[in-house]
């Protein structure tokens, strides 16, 4: 996997590999942790429950790169709580790459 890994940010630092898109995150995993700790607020097809709760379905959000996304997730924002120490860094790059699916 650290193999992959790398050869996947070779492509990305040479500009094979778009600065937004995911690197190697899963989505099926993502999927899971998306329903266990995200649902309740960002809803389960990621237009968001709560007003004020960011959508995932397009817009402004959806344009921040993933290095953003992740920042977000690992610090949290306003009302939305800190994950970094409750998820581990490839369950954060996980759900950046599962709700990329639903833009």
């Amino acid at each position: 996997m650290v193999k992959v890994k790398s050869i996947l940010f070779c492509l990305f630092l040479f500009g094979l590999i778009p600065a937004n898109s995911a690197l190697a995150g899963d989505p099926f995993a993502g999927s899971a942790i998306y329903t266990e700790y995200c649902v309740n607020c960002h809803g389960g097809d990621g237009a968001g429950e709560i007003a004020g709760t960011p959508s995932f379905r397009g817009g402004n959000l959806m344009m921040k790169s993933n290095l953003e996304l992740i920042n977000k997730i690992r610090n949290g924002k306003d009302l939305m709580p800190s994950f970094g120490g409750v998820l581990s860094e490839e369950q954060i790059d996980d759900v950046v790459t599962y709700i990329r699916t639903f833009n």
